[in-house]
């Protein structure tokens, strides 16, 4: 007869409607537009910076099939002009046609090489309005970090893994939770969103999303080849502050597992809504949209967070009946349930170790798993 507990590890899930700060970075030089205590919205410009400008070659004489030699003597434009983003940049005729070379973005011609046939330019800088993102109180402000600190109403979500620095942009769910991502799920659509894409997310579908210029992914499972491509490695302290060019958000664990319903459906909720993902810090951070919230967010007061750069330790508690768990090994890894029951009496398991079973009431099934196998799941 079982008269002692069982305790099984605590993972924090989701915070609901909590009121904490978030960060609004300028990403170069630029100009604060609002002062303490000042109440904002979503789309309030609370600061303009500028971004510096980058370089890319393109291959002249590739383009216009002639020799690296000449093919400079076919610009429209002479070496040191500004161009915009439409303008042609050369063109050549010949028997077959015509071929056209345009501005793919607004710069300057700043060199051209006759040996390669590569055509340099420079990226005029771009002046960028940063918004609020969110309803809230401006707290505290740091021109000479450019960082903007807003007390406000979200929710919270937290994964198990994930890799790349902070970025926000529009939640789209974009696959059912139990699906697979292959790479023709990702379109030119998603540019700049934040993509909600099912159990698993395929290495090409990565790379899709990246070179399309997605902000972020999230998935309940990943294969382990493609996350330690991405994070670099899976061993040793968690990685903060990294930059693979988009941030991913692991909810489950590693293979294929459904995203868990409690999380898909705060996601659905949310679709087309703004919000913020930090793979580093495996979380996913999503604002209130509701203009009324402004009304709680006045009564609290808040200390200045010093944002120390840590994960969520582990936690364990009493495994009860009515506990709300997650299966964290095969066969039924990532189902949700509530435990039913807990045996009096250990069973012993096909590879001869003794333990304690529990039985699980899940949506459609009941199942009895070791109790070894679940963790305590909790929402605040």
């Amino acid at each position: 007869m079982n008269n002692q507990p069982l305790f099984s590890n605590l993972r924090l899930r989701s915070r609901l409607n909590q009121c904490l700060h978030i960060k609004r970075f300028l990403k170069g030089k630029g100009k604060i537009k609002v002062s303490l205590n000042q109440e904002v919205s979503p789309n309030d410009v609370i600061a303009v910076y500028e971004i510096s400008g980058g370089f890319t070659s393109i291959n002249l004489a590739r383009e216009l099939n002639l020799s690296p030699q000449i093919a400079d003597k076919n610009l429209t434009r002479k070496i040191g002009s500004t161009f915009f983003r439409g303008e042609l940049l050369a063109s050549k005729k010949s028997l077959f046609g015509q071929n056209f070379l345009t501005a793919p973005t607004d710069g300057v011609l700043e060199n051209y090489n006759p040996k390669t046939g590569e055509l340099r330019i420079k990226f005029l800088p771009k002046e960028v309005e940063l918004t609020a993102g969110v309803f809230g109180v401006i707290d505290q402000l740091d021109p000479e970090k450019g960082e903007i600190l807003i007390r406000t109403m979200v929710t919270e979500i937290f994964g198990v893994l994930g890799t790349g620095s902070e970025k926000s942009g529009h939640l789209s769910v974009i696959a059912g939770n139990g699906d697979l991502v292959n790479a023709s799920r990702i379109t030119e659509s998603h540019r700049e969103k934040i993509v909600v894409a099912g159990a698993l997310v395929l290495g090409e579908a990565l790379r899709k999303a990246f070179s399309l210029g997605l902000k972020g992914l999230i998935s309940g499972g990943i294969n382990l080849s493609d996350y330690s491509a991405l994070a670099g490695s899976i061993y040793g302290e968690k990685k903060i502050d990294t930059e693979i060019g988009f941030s991913v958000l692991v909810t489950e664990g590693f293979g294929l597992i459904p995203l868990g319903m409690d999380i898909y459906k705060i996601a659905r909720e949310n679709e087309g809504n703004f919000v913020f993902l930090n793979g580093d810090r495996s979380t996913l951070i999503l604002p209130s949209p509701d203009p009324n919230s402004i009304l709680s967010i006045r009564k609290i007061r808040l200390p200045i967070p010093t944002f120390a750069k840590t994960v969520l330790e582990k936690e364990v508690a009493e495994l009860k009946v009515g506990s709300k768990v997650r299966v964290v090994w095969p066969p039924f890894m990532g189902a949700q349930g509530e435990v039913l029951a807990i045996d009096q009496t250990p069973t012993r398991l096909e590879s001869g170790i003794f333990t304690f079973m529990v039985t699980l009431e899940l949506q459609n099934q009941k199942l009895k798993v070791p109790y070894t196998n679940v963790e305590i799941i909790q929402d605040f």
